[in-house]
């Protein structure tokens, strides 16, 4: 595969990401980095090496074309070129696992989980060691075969991105690359610097991001306040009626609480007895 058809195949699965930037009147300096495509063995050396895991169809079809991704480009402000945008993907032989001593997979919107998943099947590999402040990753989730990407943000917390390599390429691209577009996922945002870029770059992925991440929040708070109304629920279960017809015993209640109520129940009476006192009428 020639370089030349490297280029045209990355500008047919990028949407012409290249066209756009080199078009923007704010952007310079784009440059695409071409790499030779891997052959199947080398996948399948990589599979044996890293069993019992798989690489998705789509990321070997990706490698096939061209082993990794790199483009960057630099924005122009009054006479000044400083670099910005920076779309990366690793090579096969940069693609390694994660030495995981704790985690915490989740999605935006989310609670904190009380403990890490140390129990569960989870490995993972790095996608993109160049990524800004976080770690990129293809996480295998009791899944040997089908990985999702997420990203680790500086609190240490994986927050999700995207089903698939498929997905997670098409946002990348989206989102121009620009610097710590993934945090547009994270429980933290965008900073507002970022956000700027995005309004003079791209003001439509903006307006989405921000758009899907109030949904996301509001389907949350929606699920926290129907769990609280199952806890409601079950709670009153417990003065039904049980099979033999009496009603259920409740837990005995705590000795501090019940001490709590007993002096609170005497000082409402003492109260009480003091205001009838002084509602009488004086000889």
């Amino acid at each position: 595969m020639n370089k030349q058809s490297v280029r045209e195949i990355f500008d047919q699965i990028s949407d012409s990401v290249i066209n756009f930037l080199e078009n923007h009147p704010g952007v310079t300096e784009v440059e695409f980095t071409e790499r030779q495509g891997i052959v199947e063995n080398l996948i399948e050396t990589w599979e044996q090496e890293n069993s019992p895991y798989l690489l998705p169809n789509d990321i070997k079809a990706f490698l096939q074309i061209t082993d990794g991704l790199l483009l960057k480009w630099k924005i122009k402000i009054k006479d000044k070129i400083q670099p910005l945008g920076y779309m990366h993907v690793n090579k096969l032989k940069e693609i390694v696992p994660f030495n995981f001593k704790s985690y915490a997979l989740r999605t935006l919107g989310d609670d904190p989980p009380e403990s890490d998943d140390e129990e569960q099947d989870v490995k993972g590999f790095n996608l993109d060691n160049q990524v800004f402040d976080g770690r990129l990753g293809l996480i295998y989730y009791d899944t040997v075969d089908s990985p999702k990407v997420y990203f680790q943000d500086l609190s240490g917390h994986w927050f999700f991105i995207a089903n698939s390599f498929t997905d997670y390429f098409r946002l990348m691209v989206m989102h121009l690359g620009l610097p710590h577009w993934h945090y547009a996922f994270t429980e933290v945002g965008l900073d507002t610097t970022s956000q700027q870029w995005f309004r003079f770059l791209s003001p439509e992925r903006l307006t989405i991001d921000m758009k899907s991440r109030n949904t996301q929040i509001k389907r949350m708070r929606k699920q926290k306040k129907d769990v609280k109304k199952e806890q409601v629920l079950i709670r009153s279960i417990r003065r039904r009626r049980n099979t033999s017809g009496f009603y259920m015993q409740e837990t005995e209640e705590d000795p501090k609480r019940k001490k709590q109520k007993k002096s609170k129940k005497k000082k409402t009476k003492k109260k009480l007895e003091e205001t009838k006192e002084l509602s009488k009428p004086k000889k």
